[in-house]
């Protein structure tokens, strides 16, 4: 009976910061629209893990309506509005070379409910919102911190704030979360939620969000990790003895352990790359939060980038034996980029 259960599912959000609260400073807008394009863009849309998250990119309501417009247009062009699930659902790129003259061509300045006919399912969404469900400084009177069915809520109570995006496809995902919100059983394995944060200056390698989904099936689904769908890049599951019964976490932050910056250089046209590696911080780009869907969002501590390490090596020197060992599993980082 148990083997027609469907099994638990990773529902995971990528949130995207876009000139938030600085709606009239145009040329930082466009230089910023510049490294989006070329570094952001992407790095996302190469994801191995393609079609297997949202992506929530956030800017200011009263943002220039030419910047949200090119913006828009960009995530168009680039087929990065709704995934296909289908060969019918795609399309050449002649076509969409075709449909994005058209519609530069038209000037639209406002989401097209083109958006909400096409087939597939909608995966990115432009939001004018000065929120956030990640960062540390989101607005607390405005939004739940890491509650999933808060967002899409908000969203879908409020459509003129969903800029450009399959509006549909986010009302069927919460009706589902929301049935299963009253099917839980005790016996049964909670969906897990994951939320990351990158900015829209910022890239990721592009087994990151892969490699993320994986390592929440092991820590949080362990039972699910050796039958997980092996792709080239995915982890399986050790037959490691424990010494004790294995408790999955409530809620964990993951970040990447090495990065690369890009700087101007007066000596280089192009700019220098530096490797660097971190031990006592996180960086911004990829830093993650994953919870079990039955948790209560708000006992996740809301920790800024460059505090995450030292608070929870605090938890580990402050509490005992077993909560000691939660705070370790907090601090798994891979090195993803």
């Amino acid at each position: 009976e148990n083997e027609k259960e469907p099994p638990p599912r990773l529902i995971h959000i990528l949130e995207t910061r876009f000139m938030q609260n600085q709606p009239d400073l145009l040329r930082l807008a466009r230089a910023r629209l510049r490294l989006f394009r070329t570094v952001c863009l992407p790095s996302v849309r190469r994801q191995t893990a393609w079609g297997d998250f949202l992506w929530i990119i956030r800017t200011d309501p009263a943002l220039d309506a030419a910047i949200r417009t090119e913006l828009i247009e960009m995530l168009r062009a680039s087929g990065s509005l709704v995934y296909a699930t289908t060969k019918e659902d795609e399309r050449s790129e002649e076509e969409e070379q075709g449909e994005e003259r058209e519609r530069e061509q038209t000037k639209q300045t406002k989401r097209s409910d083109n958006d909400n006919d096409k087939n597939g399912v909608g995966i990115t969404y432009l939001v004018g919102s000065n929120d956030n469900y990640i960062s540390a400084n989101a607005t607390l009177s405005n939004v739940r911190p890491f509650d999933v069915r808060h967002m899409l809520s908000a969203l879908t109570s409020h459509p003129p704030s969903v800029l450009a995006g399959k509006l549909s496809s986010l009302r069927e995902l919460l009706d589902e979360l929301t049935i299963a919100g009253t099917q839980n059983q005790p016996s049964h394995p909670p969906n897990v939620v994951l939320w990351t944060r990158l900015d829209a200056d910022d890239g990721l390698h592009v087994r990151y969000l892969e490699h993320l989904q994986s390592q929440a099936v092991r820590y949080f689904l362990p039972d699910y990790y050796s039958s997980f769908d092996s792709r080239p890049g995915r982890i399986l599951l050790r037959n490691d003895a424990r010494a004790v019964p294995y408790r999955p976490p409530r809620w964990t932050y993951w970040c990447a352990g090495t990065n690369v910056d890009w700087f101007l250089d007066a000596r280089r046209s192009r700019g220098a790359v530096y490797p660097v590696e971190h031990t006592n911080v996180c960086v911004t780009p990829g830093v993650t939060v994953a919870l079990a869907d039955d948790a209560d969002p708000g006992t996740v501590p809301r920790l800024d980038h460059d505090v995450i390490v030292s608070y929870l090596r605090g938890k580990k020197e402050g509490e005992g034996e077993e909560e000691a060992e939660e705070a370790t599993r907090r601090m798994d980082r891979g090195a993803m980029c």
